[in-house]
């Protein structure tokens, strides 16, 4: 369905998502029939200037470049000599503006804190009931009844004539991930993954919590994320059951996080061997933003040196209902950043009609590049409709932290929204990635796409783009 684009001030950073709960906060559980309230939102709020700037240069960072901001009274927090970006911190809008004119600076901006995903206050999140305690991903026992958006897909059949992703590493740029979930116990590269945020956040603050030091997800969403591409099949199934997930913490337990911290998260998981990074996050920005130029441009730098580097970069597409084709004053980022795989959303209403375009999705060519499961319980009030995921056990927002009355931990939540979408393909990328090596992104990309279904008008059309994707045709390239 089209919308008429929204009017934006300034920067909007919109939700990416919506969260409804399979269960209550009783002693007793809902039954899968009985419909709990739905939560959504789709909102957005401005960007939040920092103490840091991100400064873009010509060629590389000069030698004397530390004493040079020194000087200035600021310092050299972070460098990426990869791509020409140094993040420094301490500098006054005086002293920025004296660097901007200095030979070799071709970009200089404070950076923002931007509300990437939607904040506590809009969601609530129960646990669920006990597990079926199988290891076979068909007999997770979340698979038959919940989690159509796999068997949309064929990632069942994948399961049984692919490597499901084995020997692939797919990082999870999000609020952290939970390698103590059971679904994710031994998925996760605990040696690589990681937090880059560059500050305390109010977890750190007034709870208490290793935010900043640890990759530990204390939101959800980065494990909710990370549960979709890989997990051992117990209560949920996945897209790449072999993959291994790394966590890289750019956004706080808030889910806000700056451009730099999201860049550095870019350089680490190209560094440390990833072979798709997924970001399930999303900012809306007027392209005329005054000063958002060079945020952009060291944005588009990061996802360039993950592809130069053999690394799938996929990205959601946005919230917001809007034809990107015609909406040319407004960028949404990192979906439509250089190299990056953008994917929309689709879902069914009330069972039936599966690969509809999801309500909430953006669309059209110029934005979108291909659409996977995102679900549509907003629409339809049946929670059937949306995503199935795990929710961490290290939450301190939601009730999905604490112990079932069963008297187990198997905390799981369902969701809607690009972001869970953008799961579905990066791990179909892993599952290709795993049965031809040797392929390099453009050519995974290209498998993802020729795989996927196509959907609406023949051939490529402004709702679902290139199509659906499809795990077996993506790995029948």
């Amino acid at each position: 369905m089209k919308k008429n684009p929204l009017t934006v001030p300034r920067l909007l950073a919109v939700a990416s998502l919506a969260l409804f709960t399979f269960g209550c906060t009783g002693d007793n559980p809902l039954a899968p029939d009985v419909q709990p309230p739905l939560f959504s939102a789709s909102g957005g709020s401005e960007a939040t200037p920092t103490d840091q700037h991100v400064v873009t240069m010509q060629g590389g960072i000069p030698a004397d470049f530390a004493d040079r901001i020194a000087a200035m009274g600021g310092i050299v927090f972070r460098i990426h000599p990869e791509i020409g970006v140094a993040v420094t911190s301490g500098l006054t809008d005086q002293a920025a503006a004296e660097l901007a004119r200095t030979r070799g600076v071709s970009g200089i901006e404070r950076d923002i804190m931007v509300q990437w995903i939607p904040t506590a206050e809009e969601f609530a999140v129960t646990t669920d009931d006990a597990p079926a305690g199988e290891t076979d991903q068909s007999g997770a026992s979340s698979f038959a009844v919940w989690q159509w958006n796999l068997r949309q897909i064929a990632a069942d059949q994948a399961w049984l004539t692919t490597n499901q992703g084995q020997g692939t590493k797919v990082a999870v740029l999000d609020t952290g991930t939970d390698p103590n979930h059971p679904d994710l116990i031994g998925k996760i590269d605990l040696v690589n993954s990681t937090s880059v945020l560059s500050s305390p956040t109010i977890c750190d603050i007034v709870l208490g919590v290793p935010d900043q030091a640890t990759f530990f997800d204390f939101n959800f969403h980065g494990s909710f994320v990370s549960g979709i591409i890989a997990s051992n099949g117990l209560r949920v199934a996945s897209v790449a059951p072999d993959a291994t997930i790394i966590g890289v913490k750019v956004l706080d337990c808030t889910g806000s996080g700056s451009f730099g911290d999201i860049i550095a998260g870019i350089i680490h998981a190209t560094n440390v061997g990833a072979d798709v990074i997924n970001m399930s996050l999303g900012g809306y920005f007027p392209k005329n933003l005054p000063g958002g130029g060079p945020l952009v441009a060291a944005l588009n730098r990061a996802t360039n040196y993950a592809n130069r580097n053999g690394v799938l970069v996929v990205a959601s597409a946005g919230n917001q209902g809007l034809d990107l084709d015609k909406d040319k004053n407004f960028t949404h980022v990192p979906s439509q950043s250089a190299n990056v795989l953008s994917v929309g959303a689709t879902g069914p209403t009330n069972q039936v009609n599966f690969d509809q375009l999801a309500y909430y999705t953006n669309f059209g060519v110029s934005g979108v590049d291909v659409t996977a499961p995102g679900g549509n319980a907003g629409a339809s009030g049946l929670n059937l409709d949306g995503i199935r995921s795990v929710c961490s056990t290290f939450s301190v927002f939601y009730a999905c932290s604490g112990p079932h009355p069963s008297g187990n931990g198997w905390n799981l939540v369902g969701a809607e929204g690009t972001s869970f979408a953008a799961p579905h393909a990066a791990g179909t990328a892993a599952v290709v990635k795993s049965d031809f090596p040797g392929k390099n992104p453009a050519q995974l990309e290209h498998c993802v796409i020729k795989g996927a279904d196509d959907l609406g008008k023949k051939g490529t059309d402004d709702q679902y783009s290139k199509g659906r994707i499809n795990v077996v045709g993506a790995a029948g390239c």
